[in-house]
């Protein structure tokens, strides 16, 4: 019966650690008034309702006024009201078309909506029009983030801060890339002086407890080279679910206990539970929250310190490990693909084996054939096709057992109807499930049809994203396939295995 499965998806932990123009035939200086200067007070004491509500009444005195267009726009993407936003920017850019300030409020807007190409363009645009657009370069330096590009990024995220130090957006994204000590001292200066939604405020204060505690020591170095390797795959079997719902392999910590973790590309570096971390005697380093699907909240957990880790011929030093609360019957941890980034990674399901071999030169991986895809942090977003008519990002995510999709895109492309399949992630069980008639998803060169697709609220991901997440690509189609991974160059390639 369709109705009796039950269906887990991965943690998809999210670690967040996440000009002014006016033109009529020549662009004018920004301007200040008093009214500017107090909705900017309101927008960087987070009082995003407040600052809307003052952008908004000066906008509508002075619709040429790009300032005020551009920060209700800001405004209401803070509050998350994306709607409003992007009608926002579609009314202002009627009568501020060659605008750069709102060009990259637009292209803000669209990088929300997972349409990142279009803001590409719209961020282009602006620095077409302005080079000096301190908000055009933050928005090229996102998409430089997610297209694998991290030295242009850093460069896009220090241009943008150069040209506009009150940005509070700015500073942020150039602090991430400084150096310790740098990073912990701006990351400081941006908590004291711009306030922001309490979770992303919570996220940054874990963030900067973890800087501190590492102590600007490498982590995960490699204790010798290894050239290839090659690490056997056993199945998970759930009790609910006939086959296996996943893969897993052994990894042994400071020499004391072996643990059997899953592989999970919707998983950041290795996972355990707090049993297993007191068993390897695992020191904490610091706080932290772990989240992902569900309802029930962040799972209250802590960073770490391992000395060893080995999983087969590697042997990393000095590890951090996150540690959860919550323990799992099928396995004892979670191990991101990540955790192998510095090789080419290679996950053969039908084979059962995970191989990785040295990364080719960039200009062979270019050339591969591969697709590229958008990485957030550990999360690989693939451009994605649903039916002939909607498109979005969709993770790659092994740690989940199906494929699933948000009730946004869903309505687009079938009819959809309550279910009772229980759903559970890193955050609990998921409320409000459905499920839709027959779909078709295409990524990269695949197409694959399927039947009472599973689809529930990825808002809470999309939003600590800051991009939009419209469903993910799980193990029912991922176990047929050989995935290759190139982290350093965004790309992936799947081989099919019928």
């Amino acid at each position: 019966m369709a109705e009796a499965r039950s269906f887990q998806v991965g943690p998809l932990r999210l670690i967040v650690f996440l000009i002014v123009a006016t033109f009529a035939v020549a662009q004018a200086p920004p301007r200040s008034t008093p009214a500017l200067v107090t909705a900017q007070t309101n927008f960087n004491q987070g009082k995003f309702q407040a600052a809307a509500a003052a952008y908004q009444l000066i906008a509508e005195k002075d619709p040429l006024l790009a300032q005020a267009q551009a920060g209700l726009v800001r405004s209401f993407l803070k509050l998350d009201e994306v709607d409003a936003a992007e009608q926002a920017a579609r009314n202002a850019l009627q009568v501020l078309p060659k605008s750069a300030l709102m060009l990259a409020a637009d292209g803000d807007v669209k990088f929300r909506r997972g349409l990142l190409p279009e803001a590409q363009e719209s961020y282009q645009s602006a620095i077409n029009i302005d080079a000096k657009c301190a908000r055009a370069w933050l928005g090229m330096g996102r998409i430089d983030a997610a297209e694998s590009r991290r030295a242009s990024s850093r460069e896009a995220f220090a241009r943008a801060h150069d040209l506009d130090p009150g940005d509070g957006d700015a500073l942020y994204y150039w602090a991430v890339g400084l150096p310790f000590p740098q990073n912990v001292t701006q990351l400081q200066k941006h908590m004291a002086e711009f306030r922001d939604d309490p979770e992303k405020e919570r996220h940054e204060r874990e963030y900067i407890d973890f800087l501190r505690a590492l102590n600007g020591r490498k982590v995960w170095n490699l204790a010798r080279q290894v050239p290839r390797t090659e690490i056997k795959l056993q199945p998970i079997i759930s009790r609910l679910q006939d086959g296996p719902r996943a893969f897993a392999f052994k990894v042994k910590l400071n020499d004391r206990t072996t643990a059997t973790v899953m592989l999970d590309t919707g998983a950041s570096g290795l996972t355990i539970s707090k049993k297993l971390a007191e068993k390897a005697h695992a020191s904490l380093l610091s706080e932290h929250s772990l989240e992902g699907v569900g309802n029930s909240g962040p799972a209250k957990g802590y960073e770490a310190w391992v000395d060893k880790v080995a999983i087969g011929d590697l042997e990393f030093d000095d590890c951090h490990v996150h540690v959860s609360p919550r323990d799992n019957p099928d396995y004892d941890g979670l191990i991101g693909a990540d955790v192998f980034e510095q090789y080419l990674v290679m996950i053969d399901f039908p084979a059962r084996k995970l191989r990785l071999e040295s990364l080719p030169a960039a200009s062979e991986s270019a050339n591969s054939g591969f697709t590229s895809f958008y990485r957030f942090g550990h999360i690989m977003l693939m451009p994605t096709s649903v039916g002939d008519t909607a498109h979005g990002l969709f993770a790659l995510d092994t740690g989940s057992s199906t494929n699933s999709m948000s009730p946004e895109i869903a309505r687009r492309v079938s009819t959809v109807r309550s279910s009772d399949i229980p759903v559970n992630g890193m955050s609990g069980s998921v409320s409000n499930v459905f499920t839709t008639d027959q779909t078709v998803l295409q990524f990269s060169r695949f197409r694959q049809p399927h039947e009472d697709m599973i689809t529930f609220d990825l808002h809470g991901l999309s939003k600590d994203l800051g991009t939009e997440i419209s469903g993910l690509i799980g193990f029912a189609t991922l176990k047929k396939m050989i995935i290759t991974i190139d982290y350093r160059d965004g790309l992936v390639g799947f081989d099919y295995k019928p």
